[in-house]
């Protein structure tokens, strides 16, 4: 067999952590708004590796899984800047938690790009703000609220 298919099938059969296209958002405390990330992610034998990019710039990651626990970390590498940690837990609409630089931190929210219901959410809040750049105002308020959608 080739490195492909042996590569093929050693990817994730958990369908929460599906192999492919992947969209996702990151809070700062000094930036209003959600910092939005695209990327593809490969998950395979409790390994995390994949690619994306940012208003920061492109980046890789790499990290490790575990189902049992549903504990996912990794770093995100910017090429020729600064590495992320991310720390988060696998759940039904993604996977959620924790990122930090140095001194500073915030969370994040990363889901596979087919749940079209995610998307359109986050999508919906972030038309529904004020232009006024009041976001964090009303964002600070409910940051677990933002962090938590509302499935309809």
């Amino acid at each position: 067999m080739s490195s492909n298919s042996n590569r093929k099938n050693d990817q994730e059969t958990d369908s929460r952590l599906p192999t492919g296209e992947w969209n996702g958002f990151y809070l700062e405390a000094h930036r209003s708004g959600r910092g939005w990330m695209s990327m593809y992610l490969e998950f395979a034998n409790g390994r995390i590796q994949g690619e994306g990019t940012d208003y920061v710039g492109p980046w890789v990651a790499t990290g490790s899984y575990d189902l049992d626990t549903g504990l996912c970390s990794w770093i995100k590498q910017y090429l020729g800047l600064h590495r992320v940690m991310y720390s988060g837990k696998l759940s039904e609409d993604g996977i959620r938690g924790d990122w930090q630089i140095k001194s500073s931190s915030g969370r994040f929210h990363i889901w596979p790009r087919c749940m079209n219901h995610t998307n359109e959410l986050y999508l919906k809040k972030d038309m529904d703000l004020p232009m006024n750049g009041s976001f964090n105002d009303s964002f600070s308020d409910s940051l677990s609220e933002q962090l938590q959608p509302e499935l309809a």
